[in-house]
């Protein structure tokens, strides 16, 4: 067994270190045995710190959740003109797209030339007999009325339909001037078994 080595003297005028006062326990310890370990420190944060991190996960766990439960924003809707103009420049749509266009043109065209150019629309006097007005009477009243000036007679309806025979009389009146309206009317109110003359334009 070999001797501990002496403890060094302390120099005159100087305060002894701690650590030359309290030897340490390896030198207190015997040679020949073995040297002491530190054992395992004790948490100093205890069970909180422990728990620290279940309590992370759960919190993050939770913000995901939310995170993609919360609803994506929509994007703005596209106003009408918008809308109109996409549909309208679609490759897919471009020949209905072009015969649409070519079928306005032509309409509005045709508008034009009826309004400034085109024949006058045809308008009738329609002769309104009484519900016990006879056959007989309503060929009188068109023979004693007959076409005057522009205001002409048409011809009788060889058909047997329901509002011929209620209607036998009319008057095409497209060119007929004022005067020619009025002697008609005169002429034909003045007749038995009249009630009065309707107009009608065609078209409307």
């Amino acid at each position: 067994m070999t001797a501990s080595p002496p403890a060094p003297e302390p120099v005159p005028g100087t305060a002894p270190s701690p650590a030359s006062e309290a030897p340490s326990a390896i030198q207190n310890a015997p040679s020949g045995g073995p040297l002491a370990r530190p054992g395992p420190q004790p948490d100093s944060a205890g069970p909180a710190a422990a728990a620290a991190p279940g309590l992370a996960n759960a919190a993050s766990a939770h913000a995901g959740t939310g995170a993609a439960q919360a609803p994506l924003p929509r994007p703005p809707k596209p106003s009408t003109w918008v809308s109109t103009r996409r549909y309208l420049l679609d490759r897919r749509r471009r020949p209905a797209v072009v015969l649409g266009l070519l079928a306005l043109v032509g309409i509005v065209a045709f508008g034009v030339y009826a309004v400034v150019d085109g024949p006058p629309p045809t308008v009738e006097a329609v002769v309104v007999f009484k519900a016990e007005t006879t056959d007989a009477q309503k060929e009188a009243v068109r023979a004693a009325c007959p076409t005057v000036g522009g205001a002409v007679q048409e011809p009788r309806d060889d058909n047997d339909l329901a509002s011929t025979r209620a209607y036998p009389l009319r008057y095409n009146l497209t060119a007929a001037s004022s005067s020619d309206r009025a002697k008609i009317f005169e002429c034909v109110n003045a007749q038995a078994g009249v009630t009065g003359i309707t107009m009608e334009t065609a078209g409307q």
